[in-house]
Protein backbone atom coordinates (compact mmCIF):
# COMPACT_ATOMS: atom_id res chain seq x y z
CA UNK A 1 0.00 0.00 0.00
CA UNK A 2 1.42 3.46 -0.72
CA UNK A 3 2.25 6.14 1.87
CA UNK A 4 -0.76 8.40 0.50
CA UNK A 5 -3.23 5.51 0.75
CA UNK A 6 -2.40 4.59 4.03
CA UNK A 7 -2.45 8.45 4.97
CA UNK A 8 -5.89 8.48 3.50
CA UNK A 9 -7.11 5.47 5.48
CA UNK A 10 -5.74 7.02 8.42
CA UNK A 11 -7.61 10.36 7.96
CA UNK A 12 -10.66 8.36 7.45
CA UNK A 13 -10.33 6.38 10.49
CA UNK A 14 -9.57 9.36 12.56
CA UNK A 15 -12.32 11.12 11.19
CA UNK A 16 -14.71 7.90 11.76
CA UNK A 17 -13.57 7.93 15.24
CA UNK A 18 -14.25 11.37 15.73
CA UNK A 19 -17.79 11.43 14.27
CA UNK A 20 -18.65 8.39 16.19
CA UNK A 21 -18.63 9.87 19.21
CA UNK A 22 -20.41 13.21 17.98
CA UNK A 23 -21.69 15.10 15.28
CA UNK A 24 -19.30 17.36 14.09
CA UNK A 25 -19.39 20.40 11.74
CA UNK A 26 -17.01 20.14 8.42
CA UNK A 27 -14.65 22.72 9.82
CA UNK A 28 -14.43 21.58 13.25
CA UNK A 29 -13.71 17.81 11.98
CA UNK A 30 -11.23 19.37 9.31
CA UNK A 31 -9.50 21.57 12.32
CA UNK A 32 -8.97 18.70 14.56
CA UNK A 33 -7.63 16.27 11.44
CA UNK A 34 -5.56 19.26 10.61
CA UNK A 35 -4.30 19.05 14.13
CA UNK A 36 -3.83 15.48 14.71
CA UNK A 37 -2.08 15.12 10.76
CA UNK A 38 -0.37 18.51 9.65
CA UNK A 39 1.70 16.74 6.83
CA UNK A 40 -1.64 15.34 5.14
CA UNK A 41 -3.11 18.69 4.24
CA UNK A 42 -3.64 17.33 0.46
CA UNK A 43 -5.80 14.76 1.27
CA UNK A 44 -8.07 16.28 3.63
CA UNK A 45 -10.49 17.62 1.05
CA UNK A 46 -11.15 14.32 -0.88
CA UNK A 47 -11.20 12.38 2.80
CA UNK A 48 -13.86 14.94 4.11
CA UNK A 49 -15.44 14.88 0.53
CA UNK A 50 -15.62 10.65 0.74
CA UNK A 51 -17.06 11.26 4.35
CA UNK A 52 -19.56 13.65 2.65
CA UNK A 53 -20.88 11.19 0.30
CA UNK A 54 -21.03 8.59 2.97
CA UNK A 55 -23.72 10.44 4.94
CA UNK A 56 -21.14 10.27 7.92
CA UNK A 57 -20.74 14.22 7.81
CA UNK A 58 -23.53 16.62 7.11
CA UNK A 59 -23.35 19.79 8.25
CA UNK A 60 -27.50 20.39 8.39
CA UNK A 61 -27.70 16.84 10.85
CA UNK A 62 -25.13 18.71 13.33
CA UNK A 63 -26.97 21.51 13.16
CA UNK A 64 -30.30 20.36 13.96
CA UNK A 65 -28.45 17.96 17.20
CA UNK A 66 -26.39 20.94 18.50
CA UNK A 67 -29.68 23.35 18.53
CA UNK A 68 -31.39 20.55 19.80
CA UNK A 69 -28.99 19.97 23.13
CA UNK A 70 -28.25 23.69 23.54
CA UNK A 71 -31.94 24.21 23.93
CA UNK A 72 -32.17 21.63 25.69
CA UNK A 73 -29.47 23.38 28.05
CA UNK A 74 -30.97 26.93 28.25
CA UNK A 75 -29.75 28.51 25.39
CA UNK A 76 -31.03 30.99 23.08
CA UNK A 77 -31.21 30.96 19.48
CA UNK A 78 -28.65 33.71 19.14
CA UNK A 79 -26.19 32.33 21.30
CA UNK A 80 -26.46 29.09 19.27
CA UNK A 81 -26.15 31.24 16.13
CA UNK A 82 -22.84 32.50 17.34
CA UNK A 83 -21.67 29.07 18.76
CA UNK A 84 -22.47 27.67 15.29
CA UNK A 85 -20.63 30.34 13.29
CA UNK A 86 -17.48 30.43 15.81
CA UNK A 87 -17.78 26.17 14.38
CA UNK A 88 -17.76 27.39 10.75
CA UNK A 89 -20.88 26.44 9.68
CA UNK A 90 -22.35 28.19 6.54
CA UNK A 91 -25.18 30.83 7.19
CA UNK A 92 -27.66 29.25 5.09
CA UNK A 93 -27.55 26.17 7.25
CA UNK A 94 -27.77 28.25 10.40
CA UNK A 95 -31.09 29.66 8.95
CA UNK A 96 -32.62 26.93 8.14
CA UNK A 97 -31.62 25.43 11.78
CA UNK A 98 -32.86 28.31 13.31
CA UNK A 99 -36.12 28.93 13.16
CA UNK A 100 -37.02 31.76 15.45
CA UNK A 101 -40.65 31.63 14.23
CA UNK A 102 -40.95 27.79 15.73
CA UNK A 103 -42.73 27.34 18.76
CA UNK A 104 -40.14 25.32 20.39
CA UNK A 105 -38.40 28.48 21.48
CA UNK A 106 -41.02 30.27 23.23
CA UNK A 107 -41.06 26.35 25.04
CA UNK A 108 -37.93 26.56 25.74
CA UNK A 109 -37.74 30.20 27.32
CA UNK A 110 -40.68 29.72 28.96
CA UNK A 111 -39.69 26.16 31.04
CA UNK A 112 -36.12 28.26 31.94
CA UNK A 113 -37.87 31.25 32.97
CA UNK A 114 -40.04 28.74 35.41
CA UNK A 115 -36.98 27.40 36.27
CA UNK A 116 -34.74 30.68 36.76
CA UNK A 117 -38.04 32.14 38.86
CA UNK A 118 -38.59 29.51 40.85
CA UNK A 119 -41.52 28.61 39.49
CA UNK A 120 -43.98 31.06 38.81
CA UNK A 121 -43.56 34.03 36.81
CA UNK A 122 -43.05 37.63 38.96
CA UNK A 123 -46.22 39.47 38.43
CA UNK A 124 -46.27 42.61 36.19
CA UNK A 125 -46.40 44.94 39.20
CA UNK A 126 -42.48 43.77 40.43
CA UNK A 127 -40.36 45.35 37.51
CA UNK A 128 -37.95 44.99 38.96
CA UNK A 129 -37.51 41.47 38.99
CA UNK A 130 -38.67 41.13 35.91
CA UNK A 131 -36.39 43.47 34.39
CA UNK A 132 -33.70 40.71 36.15
CA UNK A 133 -35.40 38.20 34.30
CA UNK A 134 -35.63 39.97 31.09
CA UNK A 135 -31.60 40.28 31.63
CA UNK A 136 -30.86 36.82 32.16
CA UNK A 137 -32.92 35.86 29.03
CA UNK A 138 -31.22 38.40 27.08
CA UNK A 139 -27.30 37.01 28.24
CA UNK A 140 -28.49 33.21 27.46
CA UNK A 141 -29.13 34.91 23.83
CA UNK A 142 -33.33 34.72 23.65
CA UNK A 143 -34.52 37.96 21.13
CA UNK A 144 -36.45 40.46 22.90
CA UNK A 145 -39.29 40.03 21.20
CA UNK A 146 -39.47 36.63 22.37
CA UNK A 147 -38.99 37.27 26.02
CA UNK A 148 -41.93 39.58 26.04
CA UNK A 149 -44.09 37.51 24.54
CA UNK A 150 -43.02 34.91 26.82
CA UNK A 151 -43.92 37.61 29.70
CA UNK A 152 -46.80 38.63 28.14
CA UNK A 153 -48.32 35.03 27.88
CA UNK A 154 -47.20 34.37 31.30
CA UNK A 155 -49.63 37.18 32.76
Amino acid sequence: MSTNKALALSLRRAAMDLLARREHSRAELLDKLQHRFPDAEALFAEVLEQLTADGLLDDERFCEAYVRYRRSRGAGPLLIRQELRQKGVAASTLQAALDLSAPEWLDALRALLLKKSGGSLPPASERVARQKLHRAMLAKGYPADIISRAFAAAS
